[in-house]
């Protein structure tokens, strides 16, 4: 038996119910897509879905990184957090 798709990408760091309910919505349905699509991909799909009923921020970008890679959001390189900004700043555009 399958376990609860919510459940699962719950377990992950960072990542709370709304975020999660949002994934589900994408078609994210376990852990292991959420790392094979990436964090550009997955947010990519979250922005052009939600983008209109929900602010999507930097945070949620820090928040999916650190779930993909395992750590604490606030752990995330400089470098990295800014790779992120610039893909958020890049969608806006």
């Amino acid at each position: 038996m399958r376990t609860d798709p919510k459940e699962e990408l719950l377990a992950l760091k960072n990542l709370g119910p709304k975020s999660v309910a949002q994934l589900v919505d994408i078609g994210i349905t376990s852990s292991d897509h959420l790392i094979e699509l990436g964090t550009e991909e997955v947010f990519r799909r979250l922005y052009f879905r939600f983008c209109d009923e929900h602010r999507l921020s930097v945070n949620y970008l820090y928040a999916l990184e650190g779930a993909i890679t395992g750590h604490d959001w606030r752990l995330i390189p400089v470098g990295r957090k800014q790779e992120l900004k610039d893909l958020l700043k890049a969608l806006k555009s």
